[in-house]
């Protein structure tokens, strides 16, 4: 049974969403601030974060931050925001996904189900049994067993999101990939397609090899998506 860690301070809607959630066969706890939710996350195991936005004292911002300088574990935002800029401002502090005040019960379903499907595969690093643990480009190592990227004895972490698009790129470094299809592949969603979403993880993974490793990596094809290999 997947266990999710709720931090939400409306207490009617938690209360809703926690209801729903066990229904369909979760375990959920819930957190009523940022500290408690942080306090929470280091006392148990989770498997997925379901995090609003605005939250009494330490916002989810924040606490979506302090969680990715140590943990990979999926993250949904929750936001009463409808501005793109603000959707950003989320996946670029690192949540995997965001879904908009008012929500239906079956959207967040979907959206956690997608989400816990990327990451267990991740997590089992395989589309077959015998695959190779690591996969290597030009010194870059992609270490399926711990959900990181190496280059010369340094490491960093990575999102379930980020670990399978590079999964994806490092295989095919020539090849380019529509925007659209990264979403339906990674994302393993067709509905809620948006070109920022994908823009954002790319540009932060993007970061993240080049603070690592100094590699200019995932060139924009203009007009149809990216692909890997050395930007000039």
């Amino acid at each position: 049974m997947n266990r999710i860690l709720l931090v939400e301070d409306e207490k009617i809607l938690a209360k809703n969403v926690a209801f729903s959630l066990e229904k369909d066969g979760y375990s959920v706890d819930i957190a009523f601030s940022g500290e408690d939710g942080l306090e929470q996350y280091q006392q148990h195991t989770y498997d997925l974060l379901l995090l609003d936005w605005t939250l009494p004292g330490m916002d989810g911002l924040e606490v979506c931050r302090i969680l990715r300088k140590e943990s990979n574990i999926p993250i949904i935002m929750i936001t009463a925001k409808e501005e793109l800029v603000d959707r950003v401002v989320g996946l670029e502090v690192g949540a995997d996904d965001y879904i908009t005040k008012p929500f239906h019960q079956r959207e967040l379903l979907a959206r956690i189900r997608a989400l816990l499907r990327r990451s267990q595969l991740a997590q089992t690093g395989s589309h077959n049994g015998n695959e190779e643990h690591r996969l290597t480009w030009n010194g870059l190592e992609l270490d399926k067993d711990k959900l990181n990227i190496l280059y010369e004895g340094r490491s960093a972490p990575l999102t379930g999101i980020e670990f399978k698009l590079l999964d994806l790129f490092i295989r095919h470094p020539q090849h380019v990939y529509t925007r659209e299809f990264l979403f339906e592949t990674v994302w393993g969603m067709s509905e809620g397609y948006n070109d920022r979403t994908v823009d954002v993880n790319i540009s932060r993974l993007r970061r993240k090899i080049f603070e690592l490793s100094g590699l200019r990596t995932l060139p924009a094809v203009r007009g149809i998506g990216y692909s890997f290999g050395e930007r000039e």
